[in-house]
C-alpha cells in the first residue's frame, strides 16, 4: 500500500479525476468573478459566514493559535466529508469544488472592483497557504469523484456480469488511505503557514 509502485500506480489512477478538480475550481473563479445578481444572495450568505469567522479569530486572545484549530477542524472536516460523501456519484466533491471557486472569484473581483493590488493579495495572502491547502482539497475530491465513478461501475459491471467489476472501486479505497494521510499533513502544514506567515504578511 505504501510503496513507491504502489503510490505512482495510485496516482496514475486519480490523476485525471485531480486533473479535474483543478479544472472545476478554476472554472468556478470564472463564474464567480463574472457580475451576476442571481448568485448574489448565495455569495453574501457565503461573505457573512467568512466574516464571522474572521471577526471570532481577531478578537481572540491568541488570534494565531484560534486561527490554527478552526482553520485545521475546518479543512479536514469538509475535505474528508467532499472525499467520503463521494461515493454518491462525485456530486459532493464537484459541488464543492465550483461553489468554493466561485466565492474565491467573487471575492477577487470585488477587491479588484474596489481598487485593491489584485495581484499582491494573491502573492501575499493566497499563495504561501493556499499551494498546500489546495492540493489537499483537489487530492481529497478526485479520491471521491472517483469513489462514486468506480461504484457506479462496480454496480453495472456486477450486473452486466463483467468479471473484476469491483476492482477499480477495491484500488480506489486502498489508494484512499495514503492519500488521506497525505491530505490531512497538507491541511495541518496549510494551516501553521496560513496561521502565521500569511497572517503576518496580511495585517494592517
Amino acid at each position: 500500500m505504501f510503496s513507491i509502485r504502489s503510490l505512482l500506480q495510485a496516482w496514475k489512477e486519480i490523476r485525471p479525476y485531480f486533473i479535474f478538480s483543478v479544472i472545476l475550481f478554476f472554472a468556478g473563479m470564472v463564474i464567480g468573478g463574472t457580475p451576476n445578481e442571481q448568485l448574489a444572495g448565495f455569495f453574501e450568505n457565503q461573505l457573512k459566514g467568512i466574516q464571522s469567522i474572521s471577526n471570532s479569530i481577531s478578537t481572540s486572545s491568541n488570534p494565531e493559535m484560534t486561527a490554527f484549530k478552526h482553520i485545521t477542524l475546518n479543512n479536514v472536516y469538509i475535505t474528508i466529508m467532499a472525499m467520503g460523501l463521494g461515493i454518491i456519484a462525485g456530486i459532493m466533491p464537484a459541488f464543492m469544488l465550483v461553489s468554493n471557486g466561485m466565492v474565491m472569484g467573487y471575492l477577487l473581483s470585488g477587491f479588484s472592483a474596489a481598487g485593491e493590488n489584485v495581484f499582491l493579495l494573491i502573492v501575499k495572502g493566497l499563495l504561501p497557504h493556499g499551494i498546500l491547502e489546495l492540493s489537499a482539497v483537489f487530492l481529497g475530491c478526485a479520491y471521491g469523484m472517483r469513489y462514486g465513478i468506480t461504484l457506479i461501475k462496480g454496480i453495472f459491471g456486477s450486473a452486466f456480469g463483467k468479471e473484476n467489476a469491483w476492482e477499480p472501486f477495491v484500488r480506489t479505497a486502498i489508494g484512499s488511505v495514503p492519500a488521506l494521510i497525505a491530505v490531512v499533513v497538507l491541511l495541518l502544514l496549510g494551516a501553521v503557514v496560513e496561521s502565521t506567515i500569511t497572517y503576518w504578511l496580511m495585517k494592517p
